[in-house]
């Protein structure tokens, strides 16, 4: 029974990604416009070769014959979500056991949760995503697009499987040009610690081959430091609470010192000292520069908060349980990789947490760009490929950031990062169909993006039923 139902979730899958669409039309709908904040009422938006090809009042807007009717009324039109933050990898705890057609599995959670695009963040499923991504661009296997950074540049060991161990500068410069020669659409780094010349060095060759550089900052080096570098963005608001420069580096080189002896300082002294010596005027500085040099920062504040659950509440029970393939639930087991916080550590985590959350909001305040991300995949608890980015979404809300602002983080602000505004991040003639339609308006509340009657993708229409189909089709893959 189960190799019957999964043959007619195949071949069913088959038929979605095979069928050609024509002229579809979307007639009286409230069409969001994302960069202003407003809703325009009363629109026929019509879609033909993949595109928009004509958005317009009702009575003044010609539909082409034979189109296919989508009646919008009541309902609102927003660009397709993008996630700029996933992975897809195997279990760091078993990192012998790759689980690449459970990860291939997730694929189908996307677009039923509006997602037409994702950014993969790297791992040890490389050569995979690289083929998944090919079989969704050529229309082979149905899913988001995909932008992946390939492999990581790490530290040698590096933290996780996959990455490529860097050591030098000549190191970094390798790494870059073998992902690009792989074919990784940007340079994702993860140094616990490293030289400064190691990062400049993934900097320019990265740009040297057209790539854009994201990631963790080094422990070693001070936000400003590492601003300097020239790198692209960063990812986690971890990152964006600012000290002085010189205090920093003090307190790196006397870590330094301490470093093998018994008195040497352990994470939560660390995180004890960051905590205080935090500089909000700094930190203004800090901002101002980042929003200047267009440096993009991904927040992911929902994970973080996230992992602190970790043993507080039973996700057992959790409806969503059904789609996720057993090796990924496993991974997130509360008593595995990422054990429960406890004691003086979840006291120093909530008020990290609570400093971060303002910090995202004081940066976005002071013009850096940004983009939302969950950082979702085995490993990072419960944290559930393609629901999460709307819980990532309310969290930025609940923070303090505006649902209209939250909104282009999602939509034109990856765009923007991509360099793709011309023709994406939208909803205007000429632009790519990417696009969702939502039975409430998400500028009242960013909670209404779940509630998705149809998608759009290249033009492609999936109503809610063909949505729920691919949410069935990831249920019977679950049996690996």
């Amino acid at each position: 029974m189960v190799l019957f139902r999964r043959l007619l979730g195949i071949l069913a899958l088959a038929s979605a990604v095979f069928a050609q669409s024509g002229p579809v039309a979307i007639i009286n709908v409230h069409v969001v416009d994302v960069v202003k904040g407003q809703v325009v009422p009363g629109q026929t938006v019509v879609l033909a070769g993949g595109k928009i090809a004509a958005l317009g009042p009702v009575a003044s807007t010609p539909i082409p014959a034979g189109a296919q009717r989508v009646p919008g009324d009541g309902r609102y039109l927003i660009p397709g979500l993008w996630d700029m933050h996933v992975h897809l990898r195997s279990d760091q705890a078993k990192p012998n056991t790759r689980i690449a057609d459970e990860n291939a599995a997730t694929l189908d959670l996307f677009l039923p949760n509006g997602i037409t695009g994702i950014r993969e963040m790297g791992g040890d499923l490389a050569d995979q995503i690289f083929q998944w991504r090919e079989e969704i661009r050529t229309g082979k296997r149905s899913g988001p697009r995909i932008l992946t950074a390939g492999r990581k540049l790490d530290n040698d060991p590096p933290a996780w499987a996959g990455s490529i161990g860097v050591k030098t500068p000549a190191d970094a410069r390798e790494g870059v040009r073998q992902m690009k020669q792989a074919g990784a659409d940007f340079i994702k780094i993860y140094f616990r610690q490293t030289p400064v010349q190691v990062v400049r060095a993934v900097v320019e060759e990265a740009h040297r081959n057209n790539l854009k550089v994201t990631g963790h900052k080094p422990s070693n080096l001070s936000i400003q430091e590492f601003l300097e570098t020239g790198i692209d963005g960063m990812e986690h608001a971890q990152y964006l609470v600012a000290t002085d420069r010189a205090d920093y580096d003090r307190m790196n080189a006397e870590f330094d010192r301490r470093r093998g002896k018994d008195w040497a300082a352990d994470a939560l002294e660390q995180q004890a000292r960051l905590l205080a010596m935090q500089d909000d005027a700094e930190g203004t500085k800090v901002w101002k520069a980042m929003a200047g040099k267009q440096f993009w920062v991904t927040p992911t504040i929902h994970v973080s908060s996230q992992v602190m659950q970790d043993g507080t509440r039973n996700y057992d029970s959790d409806d969503r349980r059904r789609y996720i393939p057993p090796s990924i639930w496993a991974s997130w087991d509360p008593k595995g990789f990422r054990k429960p916080i406890e004691g003086r550590a979840l006291t120093l985590r909530k008020a990290s947490q609570k400093r971060w959350d303002d910090v995202t909001v004081a940066a976005n305040k002071a013009g850096v760009p940004m983009i939302v991300g969950t950082d979702c995949g085995s490993n990072n608890n419960y944290t559930m490929p393609g629901w999460s980015m709307v819980e990532e979404m309310e969290a930025l809300v609940k923070v303090g950031l505006p649902p209209a602002e939250v909104l282009r983080m999602a939509t034109v602000n990856p765009a923007k990062w991509r360099g793709e505004l011309e023709r994406e991040g939208t909803v205007d003639p000429g632009k790519v169909a990417d696009l969702v339609l939502l039975r409430s308006n998400p500028l009242e509340s960013i909670t209404h993006t779940k509630e998705i009657e149809a998608v759009f993708q290249s033009g492609r229409y999936y109503p809610r039923s063909e949505l729920d189909g691919m949410l069935q089709r990831a249920e019977s893959k679950r049996n690996f």
